[in-house]
């Protein structure tokens, strides 16, 4: 048998939380070392020593500048946008996400007695290309083998679908967390579960529900006493920690009192859940039009879902549950746990993984007894199909116009993994060598479009204007993209030099650098 440990983790923006599959074949959560069944998304430096999660969220009034939140927002920048620095080091978004990872696989080592080897990370399924190899790249930094990074929404509807296999159904995911946002819609047929569209925003979520409250606090602050203090970091602090628990208490009551005190001055400020709903109303509204985008994607309507899911925990929120109440006209489904959802169905696609190599390499790695609990009514393994959330294009020339355009490559909504093979002609005679300019987005204007990077490749001498070139893009499980470039007999294979994140030499260094932190 196999001393491989797989896990599912969902990686947050302010909590996270880590699960696996029992000797039943159940997922289950794993608790971390302070018993918590999530972990707050929160790092605290402190020269060598590095603390993750409740402590960490604390000591953030206290210490507000050896903290770091909120990373997620920021995967896939390069260090030169967004970096942190502690005791002389400093750590990019991929470097910091990977600490808390570390927690979460050493808290799941000392729970479980064995070691955590290879894990399955969830991301929004609108994050891009760069986002999704950041994310990667955390997971190798934090020691683990990345089997696969998925969809949080497919994870959620794994784990609500396990039980629901041979009951066909179309499930709309409304996943709210604290810092991004998705709609998803998807299929369960037989033992297939199939991504049918997507759509969101990762820059929406919890924390500008949270930042609404601080900034009426704020104001009302400012209009008694004439400063504003969020121009001090550990005010700001401290009212961050108030939103939140004001925002929970109007979740469960009519109305909260919110007292703020800053440089020997206070203010108690009273917050109805009504003006709470008027403050957020542009929020909401965000929230509705994204519903009808990815239904009108979809081509369908509100009658053509079975269930909705709820997932994230500001799906807690009355406004929003109201919302989607509304425009749906049915009633979520309360079948799953909106905070433990996507690392439960992470962990059943772990197993799936994990099932597929052993298999695949005629081993017996995975009991029998284990594998009968990830097969439908046919004997057939579940089989889960995702789709592209973004276009991938490629900039083209233009002759006529005498400008650059965006030629698609693989169209948003294409089923996932997937090749697709083209043929252009060179620009001009005598070509030294072609520069393949890869982008992601929906826009012809290759400004309005996320640049991933480029990909070249030396031509022969003398070649005349038109000389066929094969540009071939590979789409992987992990939505990660792989060029391949030919022309004449010269074969550029390439994965793309990504114009933000870190290589494989900078990662292995991260890597070394992080056992030398104590982690915990």
């Amino acid at each position: 048998m196999s001393n491989r440990k797989v896990v599912g983790i969902d990686l947050g923006t302010t909590f996270s939380a880590i699960a696996h599959i029992d000797e039943y074949g159940k997922p289950q959560i794993i608790p971390n070392a302070e018993s918590e069944r999530t972990t707050p998304s929160v790092i605290l430096f402190e020269e060598s020593n590095v603390t993750v999660g409740s402590t960490a969220k604390a000591l953030a009034v206290a210490e507000p500048d050896k903290i770091v939140e909120f990373i997620k927002r920021e995967m896939g920048k390069p260090r030169e946008e967004f970096n942190r620095e502690f005791g002389q080091t400093k750590y990019s978004a991929d470097e910091l996400s990977a600490v808390i990872l570390k927690k979460l696989k050493n808290d799941a080592e000392k729970y479980l007695g064995v070691p955590v080897t290879d894990a399955v990370i969830t991301v929004p399924a609108y994050f891009n290309d760069a986002e999704r190899n950041a994310t990667m790249n955390s997971g190798k930094i934090a020691g683990l083998n990345v089997l696969q990074v998925i969809n949080e929404p497919t994870a959620a509807a794994l784990a609500y679908g396990m039980n629901k296999l041979g009951k066909d159904q179309t499930v709309f995911v409304f996943d709210l967390g604290g810092g991004t946002f998705d709609v998803t819609i998807m299929k369960i047929e037989g033992e297939q579960i199939r991504m049918v569209a997507t759509n969101g925003d990762h820059r929406l979520g919890g924390k500008d529900w949270d930042d609404k409250i601080i900034n009426y606090v704020a104001e009302e602050f400012d209009k008694t006493h004439g400063e504003n203090p969020l121009l001090d970091l550990q005010a700001y602090q401290d009212l961050q920690s108030r939103a939140i628990a004001a925002k929970i208490q109007l979740s469960n009551r009519p109305k909260t009192t919110i007292v703020h005190s800053h440089n020997g001055k206070s203010v108690k400020v009273d917050l109805t859940r009504e003006q709470f709903d008027q403050m957020c109303q542009d929020l909401v509204e965000k929230c509705r039009i994204l519903c009808d985008i990815v239904l009108m994607e979809a081509k369908m309507t509100w009658k053509d879902i079975d269930t909705v899911l709820l997932v994230g925990g500001m799906t807690r929120c009355p406004m929003i549950r109201d919302m989607v109440k509304e425009s749906s006209g049915k009633e979520p489904s309360e079948e799953v746990n909106p905070d433990e959802a996507v690392a439960l169905g992470a962990a059943v696609q772990s197993m799936l993984c994990h099932i597929k190599e052993s298999v695949d390499a005629g081993s017996n790695e995975v009991a029998p007894e284990t594998i009968k609990h990830f097969t439908g009514e046919s004997g057939g393994l579940i089989q889960v199909t995702n789709i592209t959330s973004h276009t991938l294009g490629i900039v083209l020339w233009n002759d006529v116009s005498h400008e650059e355009y965006v030629f698609p490559m693989i169209a948003k909504m294409t089923s996932v993994p997937c090749e697709i093979k083209n043929t252009f002609g060179t620009a001009s005679a005598n070509m030294k060598r072609v520069v393949v300019k890869v982008v992601e987005g929906e826009s012809t204007v290759p400004e309005e479009c996320t640049k991933l990077g480029n990909c070249e490749i030396e031509l022969p001498e003398y070649l005349p204007k038109a000389t066929p070139v094969v540009v071939t893009y590979r789409y992987n499980n992990n939505q990660i993209l792989e060029v391949t470039v030919k022309a004449q007999e010269k074969v550029a294979h390439a994965e793309i030099h990504r114009s933000g994140g870190l290589n494989e030499k900078e990662v292995g260094k991260a890597r070394e650098h992080l056992t030398l932190l104590n982690v915990a």
